[in-house]
């Protein structure tokens, strides 16, 4: 199964749209089931020079992106990631190929010495492949999201740089 990960396009959005809003991904991402594509293509169009985004395409199909932001002036050290896996790929190595890359571009060409992400308590297979990367738990936001009727918390976790600044300390 050779996975090509590449830089996303605007022509994705639909693909994009397709994943977030599959009910097995919808659940551990931040928005609602009524998000139109329209809102995607928007997002994307106007990405800023801060924001860094992929997506893994598998027989010219996309199954999954991820994406990372990294902060401005006195947080320019540090970035943000997120992504997601169409679920009929889940557990195949798509997720893996998506955070090696977004991880080579944060150390090796931003040098972000730290990377945070939030990850659902309902969600321990994803919490299990960042911890596989590096990242550690930090903390927990009580109540962070809404889905299904009911409050779910996030566990927030961080990964520092190999051999960076923060990494020792």
């Amino acid at each position: 199964m050779e996975v090509n990960i590449r830089p996303v396009q605007i022509n994705d959005a639909s693909a994009i749209h397709r994943i977030c809003t599959q009910e097995a991904v919808l659940q551990y991402m931040v928005f609602l089931p009524s998000m139109r594509v329209d809102a995607v293509e928007n997002r994307l169009r106007n990405l800023g020079d801060n924001h860094f985004e992929f997506v893994a395409e598998l027989n010219g199909n996309v199954v999954g992106f991820v994406g990372l932001t990294q902060g401005r002036g006195r947080f320019s050290h540090s970035g943000d990631l997120f992504i997601g896996v169409d679920s009929d790929y889940h557990k195949k190595g798509i997720g893996k190929a998506l955070l090696t890359k977004a991880l080579d571009l944060a150390d090796n060409w931003l040098m972000l010495e730290r990377v945070g992400l939030g990850v659902l308590v309902t969600n321990p297979g994803a919490q299990a492949l960042y911890e596989k990367f590096g990242f550690t738990v930090e903390g927990k936001k009580k109540g962070s999201i809404k889905a299904h009727g009911r409050f779910i918390d996030e566990i927030k976790m961080s990964r520092f740089r190999p051999n960076g600044l923060l990494a020792n300390t």
